[in-house]
């Protein structure tokens, strides 16, 4: 393989549009070929590369600019956008120096070390892990991962929501950590909503299989079968069956509310956008709605739209960052 091939597979692979196969290649060549190792280290500087959509929206050009400065301290930062402007969608690809080290020195004399990996409010992410693990994170949300999986165990810890898609890996569990519940897996995928500031953690099983454990009582373990998910308060665990998956469509950037009380969308808005909201009129809080709303149009578009269905007036106060519906 000449070195501008695998130029050429290491970014497809970090722009998450490399097939199985290519990817199969690239990983054979940087364990057999030391010089190789060696050039894809040298582009490894780097643990992030974001690659734009093209899509409108000055807001997101803000929270480009907003993501650059908390990552700037942690690793050297390349940005590509596509010729037609700036994208309201970031994509994440990570791809740790270690994976293309870890064939390299003694292994056993490196320590594990960890990132961590943040969305900012309104905006979601695609991580590529190293093992070939495949998350969307929802808007504030964290995902902190070793640089470097144990063989025998891959855990990482979720702070927030994300779409987890394992890379089956024999003998070596998927492991994800929350606040009130473990996940463990060997390749499936499934969400997890694991805010620390919601009452309820819920995992939701899409396909494969998963085993779930409970903080507050380890001697409870559930095991979830497709289409059925665990709800977890601080006291209390129930499984039940679901069909509906809009409560997964922020994956594609959608926020879909069916009959839902006014009160609980204010709490998803404050949690996704990052922003206070005062409900002064009592009576909206009674209020339910139904709607489809685009996450990267901001929450006053949201607002506008429930205006419609029950008229209310709002104000904002950009400096406190706060909204007060009246």
């Amino acid at each position: 393989m000449t070195k501008e091939s695998m130029y050429d597979l290491l970014s497809k692979y970090l722009a998450g549009d490399i097939s199985a196969e290519e990817r199969r290649i690239l990983f054979q060549q940087l364990k057999e070929n030391e010089e190789l190792r060696k050039e894809a280290a040298g582009i490894q500087n780097l643990s992030v590369l974001i690659s734009m959509a093209n899509e409108d929206g000055a807001a997101s050009d803000r929270q480009y600019r907003l993501f650059v400065g908390m990552r700037k301290k942690r690793a050297l930062l390349f940005s590509l956008r596509k010729v037609a402007g700036y994208a309201a969608i970031m994509l994440f690809s990570v791809l740790s120096t270690y994976l293309l080290m870890n064939y390299a020195g003694n292994k056993e004399e490196e320590l594990v070390r960890y990132q961590e990996f943040s969305t900012p409010a309104g905006q979601r992410a695609k991580v590529l892990l190293a093992d070939g693990t495949e998350v969307w994170l929802n808007a504030n949300t964290t995902l902190r991962y070793p640089e470097r999986f144990d063989p025998k165990k891959r855990e990482v810890e979720l702070h927030g929501e994300a779409f987890f898609e394992v890379e089956k890996a024999a003998g070596n569990p998927f492991v994800v950590k929350t606040n009130k519940m473990d996940i463990q897996v060997t390749g499936t995928k499934f969400n997890v909503n694991a805010y620390d500031t919601e009452e309820y953690f819920v995992a939701s099983l899409v396909e494969g299989s998963v085993s779930v454990s409970c903080v507050h009582n380890r001697n409870s373990s559930y095991a979830l079968q497709p289409r059925q998910q665990i709800v977890v308060s601080e006291h209390s665990s129930k499984v039940s069956s679901f069909e509906n998956t809009d409560f997964m469509a922020w994956k594609e950037g959608v926020f879909i509310f069916d009959d839902m009380l006014l009160t609980d969308i204010i709490k998803k808005l404050e949690l996704y956008y990052d922003v206070s909201i005062i409900v002064k009129n009592t009576k909206l809080g009674n209020f339910r709605y139904t709607g489809k709303f685009r996450q990267r149009d901001g929450v006053e578009s949201v607002l506008r739209k429930l205006q419609i269905v029950y008229p209310f007036k709002y104000t904002k106060d950009d400096d406190k960052n706060l909204i007060v519906l009246q």
